[in-house]
């Protein structure tokens, strides 16, 4: 059979799994999307502008906390997963998850205890502890979930985890406005804490039984440990992913500081509407976090192209869409939380070019992070940050709120072409949507040769 044909073939085959999984991920992402949209325009309804601002900077901080308190560990788990499973070392990966879950513990209680403290003075000692509680919940969940994601799949790794963060909270919500009775943010806080334990047992539950599948005498086997390895990628990728909560939570931080509460609980409403080109960004990292490691190192290259292919297509068709529907009724989505946010649909546009960029990019994060150059993503996310924070400083007590999303949209597209040229350079591979322009130029030239 011709090589080139031969190739294609298989690549049609894989094309086929591909699809499969891209619809379940993106399935996935646009359900969480509906049930956080649902929980945003519940709390913003039932909670009032001023509480609703303390709900959103308490939301952010703790999102933002409960990264920081992985020190790594969600992106390291995946890894450390494929590496040893491909390598078939069952000692070195029971070695790894108990200095993960080691890790993760003690980060918790370092970024959850003057959390605590600082919460309590500054709200109450309820609040304090349902908030703090949701922070180790999240911490938790969302390593665990990771692990899952690849260990077993996206819908267990991430279906359990996402959606028991938020359904208690709706249903909270939902009494609280059929009852018409004043939501607590303790109660609320609280619900969430209880969803995510919920997850997290549920996440063990899971690891347990794949444990048992692919290593009968996992339990037996006495753990190796390569500690000094293991801290050095650590202290790499806890920078990195802090750093990348930063751009995730550091805006509403910032404007709560600079300008009032009230206003960051807009700022909050107008980055979660701006997500909805997120589902491409946030699907393809489940998908791609679920696929390259396996395929990185087995060196299934042609398998990995077709999925990138595969991923860009996709990318390309969300994107699109997402702008088309935010230039169009961005100002209704905004009323749908509450009318006095749907005069900020300028900003809305503006961040939304943002979260373009950033979707454009693909997978590229997860390549740089999942081949062992977190040192260079690091750099990346590091310099983005800086660039945000300085341009949230200076435009926003000038520019308001609009501001603050020309900022956030220059760091944004800044770190989504760095991010692409590293990756390329780094890896050899083309994680953005640029990569069609040359599988056109190749199946051109297939063409011609046929």
């Amino acid at each position: 059979m011709d090589p080139r044909h031969a190739i294609r073939w298989l690549s049609s085959l894989v094309l086929t799994s591909v699809r499969s999984g891209m619809a379940s991920a993106f399935a996935l992402k646009a359900l969480f999307t509906i049930s956080n949209f649902a929980l945003v325009t519940l709390a913003a309804r039932t909670l009032g502008l001023e509480v609703f601002g303390n709900y959103s900077l308490l939301f952010s901080a703790a999102g933002l906390l409960s990264i920081v308190a992985t020190f790594g560990q969600q992106v390291l788990v995946m890894r450390f997963w494929s590496e040893y499973v491909a390598g078939g070392r069952c000692d070195l990966l029971k070695g790894s998850l108990l200095f993960s879950g080691a890790v993760c513990l003690t980060g918790c209680v370092l970024v959850g205890l003057p959390f605590y403290v600082w919460c309590t003075l500054a709200y109450s000692s309820s609040i304090g502890a349902a908030v703090t509680l949701y922070l180790v919940t999240v911490s938790l969940v969302m390593t665990t979930s990771h692990l899952i994601r690849t260990a077993v799949g996206i819908e267990a790794g991430d279906g359990f985890g996402n959606l028991l963060l938020t359904i208690p909270a709706i249903s909270y919500l939902g009494y609280c406005l059929a009852a018409q009775r004043e939501a607590e943010l303790a109660a609320l806080f609280g619900v969430m804490a209880a969803g995510g334990a919920a997850g997290l047992l549920i996440h063990l539950r899971l690891l347990c039984r794949s444990l048992n599948e692919k290593f009968p005498g996992f339990w037996r086997t006495r753990p190796a440990f390569d500690l000094s390895r293991w801290l050095a990628r650590s202290t790499k990728l806890w920078a990195s992913n802090g750093l990348e909560a930063s751009n995730q939570y550091l805006d509403v931080l910032v404007v709560g500081a600079l300008l009032d509460p009230a206003a960051a609980g807009a700022y909050f409403v107008v980055t979660r509407v701006a997500n909805i080109l997120s589902v491409a960004t946030d699907a393809i990292h489940m998908f791609s976090t679920r696929h390259i490691p396996d395929l990185y190192y087995h060196r299934e290259l042609t398998q990995l192209d077709a999925l990138l292919d595969m991923v860009a297509r996709v990318t390309i068709a969300v994107i699109i869409g997402g702008l088309l529907t935010i230039a169009a009724g961005g100002s209704q989505l905004l009323a749908i939380f509450n009318g006095a946010y749907a005069p900020f649909h300028g900003a809305l546009l503006i961040l939304s070019f943002g979260a373009a960029s950033i979707a454009a990019a693909g997978p590229s994060a997860s390549l740089l992070m999942l081949t062992g150059h977190e040192g260079r993503y690091l750099a990346v996310v590091g310099g983005s940050v800086l660039l945000r924070v300085v341009g949230l400083f200076v435009l926003l007590p000038h520019f308001g709120l609009t501001g603050g999303a020309i900022a956030t949209t220059a760091a944004l597209l800044a770190m989504a072409l760095v991010l692409r040229h590293s990756a390329k350079d780094w890896t050899g591979i083309e994680g953005s949507v640029l990569r069609l322009i040359g599988q056109f130029r190749r199946d051109d030239k297939v063409r011609m040769a046929d």
